[in-house]
């Protein structure tokens, strides 16, 4: 019976039990793991995302990533690939200074930084303004409990074609506010948002704080509910390029400020490019036998 190491890592974090975990087997490079023992594996470990990571032919810096949540695969995932980059680089000490994940979109490179952080390199993806919002798109903002138009100064629609995410851009919000409020749609509301046919809703604001920039919050929309993202890499390949065209900023301290909660640094070396580091702690251990 074939037997894997297994960890489970919360990312974008520097504390247990923050951040967004995620479970990341390692497969060697003489070893095989099918895809249906990855989704049982992803099914039986039950966290918000699995990485499955396999040396290419015994190439200590070449990688094969894919990830799976407990009831399919998924076609990308942020804070599993750093999840996957801190086993690599600081469990395993791997000799080389980056890696290279070889995805099913491309190759994307992980480099270890001088405090132990992740960095990782993504194509950005830029949002499109929506000068003129259909009626659901509203629905989604006033599901945000408490959140009225006498809340903030103004709300500006954007669509993030790559992610299929609606991106809501806040102004005067307070930080602490921001963080209290929940997604919460009503029996008949929840028709509506659904029949957008849209990955997730991204609630993003300037922070009023001095030592964060941006403060975002993340719910996916679909069938399975609207159940919130606790710290989402992708998200943040949007905020960027959003941030920096609107604020000139090409460096950003972001805070995603779900219930476990994630800090993360943004930065846009070029306009094609969003390259974001982390921290991630190492919670769990082991072996499983498949």
């Amino acid at each position: 019976m074939p037997t894997f190491e297994i960890y489970v890592v919360d990312a974008f974090t520097t504390a247990r039990f923050g951040g967004n975990a995620a479970a990341v087997v390692v497969i060697p490079h003489d070893k095989d793991m099918d895809e249906t023992t990855m989704q049982n594996v992803a099914s039986e470990v039950n966290l918000p995302m699995s990485a499955f990571v396999k040396a290419q032919s015994g190439d200590q810096a070449s990688y094969k990533l894919l990830w799976f949540n407990p009831t399919a695969k998924a076609a990308f995932c942020g804070h599993a690939t750093l999840a996957a980059g801190h086993v690599l680089l600081n469990i395993l000490k791997l000799p080389a200074t980056s890696i290279k994940f070889d995805l099913p979109a491309g190759v994307l490179s992980a480099s270890k930084g001088s405090a132990d952080e992740i960095v990782l390199q993504f194509p950005s993806s830029p949002p499109t303004v929506v000068t003129e919002p259909p009626s659901a798109y509203r629905t989604v903002l006033h599901a945000f409990t408490g959140l009225s138009v006498a809340d903030i100064k103004t709300a500006v629609f954007y669509y993030a074609p790559r992610a299929n995410d609606l991106v809501i851009l806040l102004d005067g919000v307070d930080d602490t506010k921001f963080a209290a409020l929940d997604f919460a749609p009503s029996a008949d509301t929840s028709r509506e948002i659904l029949a957008l046919n849209m990955r997730a809703a991204v609630f993003v604001a300037r922070s009023q704080r001095d030592d964060t920039d941006s403060i975002a919050r993340v719910f996916h929309i679909n069938n399975a509910g609207f159940d919130e993202d606790q710290v989402t890499g992708s998200a943040h390949t949007i905020i960027a390029p959003l941030f920096s065209s609107l604020f000139g900023m090409q460096r950003i301290r972001a805070h995603q400020c779900s219930r476990r909660g994630g800090r993360m640094l943004i930065e846009m070396p070029d306009s094609d490019t969003v390259v974001i580091s982390g921290h991630a702690v190492t919670v769990i251990q082991g072996n499983i036998s498949t």
